[in-house]
């Protein structure tokens, strides 16, 4: 309420215009009755109503209908890595499960032989073979003991090698006797048994889930035609079948090779799409195998992966249903609103603008959306051509395109382009069953020793089982020194180069890169134990991540760049993982997973030590 003074006549002087302001004021210091919107009756409701403005109308009409136009490409290329070759994407397997699956020459191990042996003996048993039980395991047997360090000082794992040796077969010698056509020869199968040995072979096949022959001409048929052709020749044999790559159980990658850059400890690959004008390569960069999703791939513009145009049109008529979520406030003031969520009483600090965001949208401008359900298909890009929507009034309203800034839900540029305009939805599990690591590697910077180590707390056994080499191997120490001549005038100190540090901490030496003097590499080497008779023997390692094999005599290299060792640290694990897929199928494969680390690590290495003697 406000009051003007009345203006004097024209022939005096002016004066000054004053306002008076009427500011409720409570006598009481709890503000609570004036917050509760408290009521009287029905008419004195309508006319609060009223005055807040409930019954005033918007000159706008609300969405019945929307009709949508889109283009769904499939994905039908990949390529794991940046430097493999693309081949057809299968349909029907998880992203997850083609990126993250090692190949057979790392996942395989003893346990799974000897259960597919074991199968292998009760088929025999069921067809009447039995018998033949002795000449398989000493045909294909089983090692009586572990092939590495690390498994034979495990007492599970010897154990359960002596008691598999000469009691079952090993399963993957026999397969690949079986796909060569050696199986009966060595196993001088009898006349009398030779058609119950193919039906439980055959019943063997069908429970490791291998493959029917592919029909028509194998690959590279036509460069056998002059050979077969040749006066005298004869016809080539048919190739194994299992192929040398098929690996029962779980999923291993084929020829295309695995996605993992094991100097960069991550995966990468890449999918492409054809919408009939233009191909659609998608890379996923950096990936640490945590749950494949469409904000993994960034759009790469003028590569190609020879995608053929796999597209169909998609036209739908909608129902527009608004948005609602719990607690979601309402548009009326005296509506009661879901009290199970309270977005008032989230708290945010001075630097919380994300958290901010959400509840402004939450609390003012989440009634402006409507949803329209539109089902697509999974392992496809989806570009929406046109969107035409009908309100109430009947009009009609073409919507067009969000800008490229405020865009959601759009792979972005790989080198800083512009995003692609298309919808992506990989083919990922839902959810994927994880078992305990079979393998961890923590990395680490160790500032004191100026070192990175790689420390191998979990390794994978000969049989599969994780062991823990923190448990398993102590302090590296020193042989002890020979008695001394009581009567010799011995020092009270003793002087060490350096101190010892356990087995399963790799050192990561750092040290320019051949061909880059200006870029730091840390390369793993083996750690070297002390030796009184001579010079320090290397120890080599157990670990499947750090890359343990021998080429020629010597060890395979293997160098990090500096930057993927942080200072947080990181760790890397090994681990199963199973997941179903939407056509009832499941999927086994084991993968690597990259996680952030627990700070800096300390080895007590110190050099020039005096200490007792």
């Amino acid at each position: 309420m406000t009051t003007v003074e009345e203006p004097r006549t024209v022939t005096e002087a002016p004066s000054v215009t004053t306002w008076t302001r009427l500011e409720p004021r409570t006598r009481r210091a709890d503000l609570a009755p004036a917050v509760d919107a408290r009521i009287a009756d029905p008419l004195w409701l309508l006319a609060r109503q009223w005055q807040l403005g409930e019954f005033t109308g918007e000159d706008a009409g609300s969405p019945v209908t929307a009709r949508v136009h889109a283009e769904v490409a499939r994905f039908t290329r990949y390529r794991p890595g940046p430097y493999a070759g693309a081949v057809g994407l299968p349909a029907g397997v998880p992203w997850e499960a083609l990126v993250e699956r090692e190949p057979a020459a790392t996942a395989g191990d003893l346990r799974h032989a000897v259960e597919s042996g074991q199968q292998l003996l009760r088929l025999l048993a069921a067809a009447g073979a039995g018998e033949l039980a002795g000449r398989v395991c000493a045909a294909y047997p089983v090692p009586a003991t572990p092939p590495d360090g690390a498994s034979a000082a495990d007492p599970e794992t010897v154990g359960y090698l002596r008691i598999a040796a000469g009691r079952v077969p090993h399963g993957d010698l026999a397969l690949r006797a079986c796909a060569e056509g050696r199986f009966a020869r060595e196993v001088a199968v009898p006349a009398a048994l030779a058609t119950a040995v193919d039906r439980a072979v055959a019943d063997w096949y069908a429970w490791l889930g291998v493959p029917a022959r592919p029909a028509g001409p194998r690959p590279g048929y036509l460069l056998q035609l002059p050979a077969v052709l040749a006066p005298g020749a004869t016809r080539p044999a048919a190739p194994p079948w299992p192929p040398a790559d098929f690996t029962p159980l779980y999923s291993t990658p084929g020829l295309e090779g695995p996605a993992w850059l094991r100097e960069r400890l991550e995966h990468e690959a890449a999918v492409a799409a054809h919408d009939g004008r233009a191909e659609l390569v998608l890379t996923a960069h950096e990936y640490d195998g945590n749950r494949l999703d469409w904000y993994h791939f960034d759009h790469e513009p003028g590569t190609t992966l020879e995608a053929r145009p796999a597209v169909q049109d998609v036209v739908k008529v909608l129902l527009p249903t608004p948005v609602a979520y719990a607690g979601m406030p309402s548009t009326r003031f005296w509506e009661l609103e879901d009290a199970r969520v309270n977005l008032a009483g989230i708290g945010a600090g001075a630097g919380d603008l994300a958290r901010m965001f959400v509840l402004e949208y939450g609390l003012v401008y989440a009634n402006d959306h409507f949803l329209l359900p539109l089902e697509l298909p999974v392992g496809s890009a989806t570009r929406v051509r046109s969107l035409l929507v009908t309100d109430t009034f009947g009009t009609q309203t073409l919507v067009p395109a969000a800008p490229e800034g405020v865009a959601l839900f759009r792979p972005a540029g790989a080198t800083g382009g512009g995003a692609a305009d298309v919808l992506v939805l990989p083919a990922t599990a839902a959810a994927t069953l994880d078992s305990a690591p079979v393998e961890e590697v923590r990395l680490g910077r160790d500032e004191t020793a100026n070192l990175a180590w790689a420390i191998e707390r979990t390794v994978t056994g000969a049989t599969g089982r994780p062991i823990d080499r923190t448990a398993q191997v102590g302090r590296a120490a020193v042989p002890p020194r020979p008695p001394a001549d009581p009567d010799a005038d011995v020092p009270a100190l003793s002087y060490a180069f350096a101190t010892t540090v356990p087995e399963n901490w790799v050192p990561l030496l750092p040290g320019p890169t051949q061909d880059r003097p200006d870029v730091v590499r840390l390369r793993r080497v083996p750690l070297q134990q002390p030796n009184r008779d001579g010079a320090p023997v290397a120890v080599t390692g157990h670990s499947r991540l750090l890359d343990w094999r021998e080429r020629d005599g010597h060890l395979v290299e293997l160098a990090f760049p500096e930057e993927e060792v942080p200072r947080a640290g990181s760790r890397l694990l090994r681990r199963w993982q199973l997941a179903r897929w939407a056509d009832g199928s499941v999927h086994l494969w084991l993968g690597r997973t990259r996680h952030g680390g627990a700070g800096e690590v300390s080895s007590g290495l110190r050099y020039d030590t005096v200490q007792p003697r």
